[in-house]
């Protein structure tokens, strides 16, 4: 579990996609990773397979090549890194799992004053009831507040800080970046959505109890 409080960015050195696929980030100096830890690596969580040096090796599944823009980044693009969550840290941003819904696509950059606005297009019309005006989504592993919301858009507005150490810094236009949805929110709407059916179903368990 994590926050989308970026620790630090890394670089991307390889991307090799045979079986397995194989990942390969410069991640600089991150405290006592080893093999079988979790890193959240551009918002995906991925696991260490192998370190040499200032590296990190993650074998992806084919799953997380197709829902992520891994696959659109050249050797040397800066990828945002952050470390598991401990019951012991603050919980800075929101609860973010690292389970990718999917990408979205940068669909306008504007300065406003010191902050900067992004707007992303998406396809899935099924996301939408999970995008809440001053709600929360990850991008990139980033946790961000939501200003505008549409039927195949939304916006973020994003503060210098948050800038200056993430990789939204590099993104252009017509990039795509990992989004992953609002975990709570999409629990809620599973558990709305089926209680009906459970209740149903409760009732149904009492009736034949009472048959005995």
């Amino acid at each position: 579990m994590f926050t989308g409080i970026i620790l630090k960015m890394g670089k991307l050195v390889s991307l090799e996609k045979k079986n397995p696929i194989t990942l390969t980030i410069e991640t600089g100096s991150l405290e006592d990773v080893k093999p079988g830890d979790s890193v959240a690596v551009n918002g995906a969580c991925l696991t260490v397979v192998a370190t040499q040096g200032s590296r990190c090796q993650f074998n992806l599944s084919n799953e997380t090549l197709t829902l992520s823009n891994f696959g659109d980044l050249p050797r040397g693009a800066y990828v945002n890194l952050e470390l598991p969550l401990t019951m012991k840290d603050f919980l800075g941003g929101h609860l973010v799992s690292g389970h990718l819904d999917g990408v979205v696509r940068v669909k306008s950059i504007r300065k406003r004053g010191d902050s900067v606005t992004f707007s992303f297009t998406f396809q899935d019309r099924e996301w939408r009831k999970f995008l809440v005006h001053k709600g929360s989504a990850a991008l990139n592993g980033i946790s961000l507040t939501l200003t505008d919301v549409g039927d195949s858009f939304f916006s973020v507005e994003v503060i210098p800080h948050t800038l200056d150490t993430t990789n939204l810094q590099y993104v252009k236009v017509g990039e795509r970046l990992n989004l992953e949805l609002d975990l709570i929110g999409k629990y809620l709407y599973n558990l709305v959505s089926n209680t009906g059916d459970w209740a149903k179903k409760k009732q149904i368990s009492a009736n034949l109890y009472n048959l005995k």
